[in-house]
């Protein structure tokens, strides 16, 4: 293991034993790339990311207060709608931070949970996949609940074609990530799930297009 990323096993522990029972989660970013690919590649982690469903995560979040967290929020002031997304963060955008060390959430109602996942990313913009592409890993001996190798790669290949073009921070380390998900990855799945992963903007319900995530 990456020496530098020693702090994530007791973060995700913390994380882990703060959430309801019955809560739904999952991780996205390094922890669950690094969660499929520990025996072939490692690298820096800087924060732990986590979509939790909004019900219940009042608890979740008394809860890593009590165990020593501080709250802010990771709404930067260069992010798209910035001023708009400001007046959510306090009840949308949370961080947790720790002995200099951040845990990322996001929450979300995730709909039904029968056929597919929903995920408001901004207010009124909601993204879209299949529940299968939720599934159980680890990470240094923990288990969690994280996004699929595929929709990872979709993620990741989706971000460097469209707004990757415009925010090149990190854009080497982002693409040494997906050649890694590209060797792992199934691709009978990946062809499935490229053809459910929608963008509702209100009321409209878009298709991804598949070269975007491919």
């Amino acid at each position: 293991m990456n020496l530098d990323n020693k702090w994530v096993n007791p973060t995700l522990k913390d994380f882990i034993n703060s959430v309801p029972f019955t809560q739904q989660y999952f991780c996205i970013g390094s922890v669950s790339l690094l969660s499929f690919t520990k025996k072939t590649y490692d690298r820096k982690i800087k924060d732990i990311d986590i979509i939790c469903e909004i019900k219940n995560f009042e608890t979740t979040k008394n809860n890593l207060i009590k165990l020593g967290y501080q709250q802010y929020t990771f709404i930067n002031k260069k992010f798209p709608f910035s001023k708009q997304l400001l007046k959510l963060a306090q009840s949308k955008y949370f961080r947790f931070e720790k002995n200099g060390k951040d845990l990322e959430i996001m929450t979300s109602d995730f709909g039904d949970l029968k056929e597919e996942i929903l995920v408001e990313l901004y207010p009124g913009i909601r993204f879209s996949f299949p529940s299968s592409g939720i599934v159980n890993s680890s990470f240094e001996g923990i288990s969690l609940k994280t996004v699929s190798p595929e929709i990872l790669y979709c993620i990741y290949s989706f971000g460097l074609k469209t707004w990757g073009f415009f925010v090149r921070k990190n854009i080497e380390q982002r693409k040494a990530d997906l050649q890694q998900l590209k060797k792992i990855i199934n691709k009978e799945k990946l062809n499935k799930i490229t053809n459910n992963i929608f963008l509702t903007i209100y009321k409209f319900k878009l298709k991804v297009p598949a070269f975007l995530m491919q």
